[in-house]
């Protein structure tokens, strides 16, 4: 981490990775003992070594939509412009980011087929666009998307350009809820053959829970020099999964969660006094000096500069450790990002 700022550091573009390897689990793996401070250089299909009999793994079972869209202003012949919409907010109308911003905010409409266009409206948030769908297609935007949309790889993968490969390769094995515009991007290491694996001969339990991942992860993490929390994301963690957790707690084992994303999800329902069967919301900010109440372990990838992950991860190694981690990822040539390898902190 820079002495300018602790949550960043120099990425050089070209450990970037731009596609994921195959097969997945034989993505490198650091592996981080937060009791020793030893760092392992491991491979993914390796992981099985480092768990224990009893041990508890959660995945977050959310589903990437293809939600970005390619437009024009105004009409057929205006500007290029792209979409990624997030969360419909009532009916045909949709909170969306777009690019370029600015332009699409004066404009009124965005044209993207003779059968489906937008209409800007008036949004209350800075980065936000809200959009009302209208044409023929506008009754089932969801079947549109799947059939004309691309996948939200992030900008620094092929500059956001996604193809027919990435509708599988930026999408888990756990995928099974709509509702993502990022893949929960540790779980894409893992196969089926792994999990089988992990299950049979190590004697580890697998649960899922729900949580669709919002813009944390396009958004800066300071503005106008203050530090900016997460915004709102949707969960569900079930009644069974929680006694599932106090089950592999009251047997002296570990809950390792897979991703960032559940992590937030199984600290928010720690702090729950009701657990609400058809969902909640959490825009919880876990930041150094951060208590965790169930999460032991973490498998996570490498995170870009200045994001709220990064502090997550700071907070579960601390600093010193996280630094070493990563000044060792930069030494071995590990690949960076959302297709890249990734930790796992034991």
């Amino acid at each position: 981490m820079t002495s300018a700022s602790p949550y960043s550091y120099e990425l050089p573009e070209d450990r970037i990775a731009q596609r994921p390897v195959h097969p997945p689990e034989s993505a490198k793996m650091m592996v981080i003992s937060r009791g020793t401070g030893l760092i392992e250089h491991r491979t993914f299909a390796e992981i099985g070594m480092f768990l224990q009999p009893g041990d508890l793994l959660v995945f977050n079972d959310t589903k990437v939509i293809p939600a970005r869209l390619f437009g024009k202003l105004d009409g057929p012949d205006g500007p290029d412009v792209e979409v990624v919409v997030i969360e419909e907010v009532a009916k045909h109308e949709w909170s969306a980011l777009g690019f370029p911003m600015r332009k699409i905010r004066g404009a009124e409409r965005v044209f993207f087929s003779e059968r489906l266009s937008a209409l800007v409206l008036p949004s209350a948030s800075d980065d936000r666009l809200m959009l009302r769908f209208v044409g023929a297609a506008s009754d089932d935007l969801g079947a549109l998307l799947l059939e004309h949309g691309t996948m939200p790889i992030p900008p620094y993968i092929r500059d956001g350009r996604a193809d027919d490969q990435d509708r599988s390769d930026y999408q888990s094995i756990f995928a099974v809820h709509p509702g993502s515009v990022a893949a929960p991007t540790a779980s894409l290491h893992f196969t089926e053959t792994l999990i089988d694996e992990l299950k049979s001969h190590h004697q580890c339990s697998i649960e899922r829970i729900t949580l669709h991942v919002g813009t944390a992860s396009f958004q800066p993490i300071v503005v106008n020099g203050v530090l900016r929390k997460p915004g709102h994301e949707r969960f569900v963690v079930s009644e069974s999964v929680l006694e599932s957790i106090a089950r592999t707690k009251a047997s002296g084992r570990r809950v390792i969660a897979v991703g960032t994303t559940v992590v937030r999800a199984l600290e928010t329902a720690a702090r729950r006094e009701v657990v609400n069967a058809g969902g909640d919301s959490t825009d919880l900010f876990i930041e150094p000096g951060f208590e965790f109440r169930i999460v032991d372990s973490l498998v996570t990838n490498f995170h870009q500069p200045r994001t709220t992950h990064l502090l997550l991860v700071e907070a579960l190694l601390g600093a010193e450790l996280l630094n070493r981690a990563y000044v060792s990822a930069l030494e071995n040539k590990y690949r960076f990002l959302s297709y890249g390898d990734g930790m796992c902190i034991v």
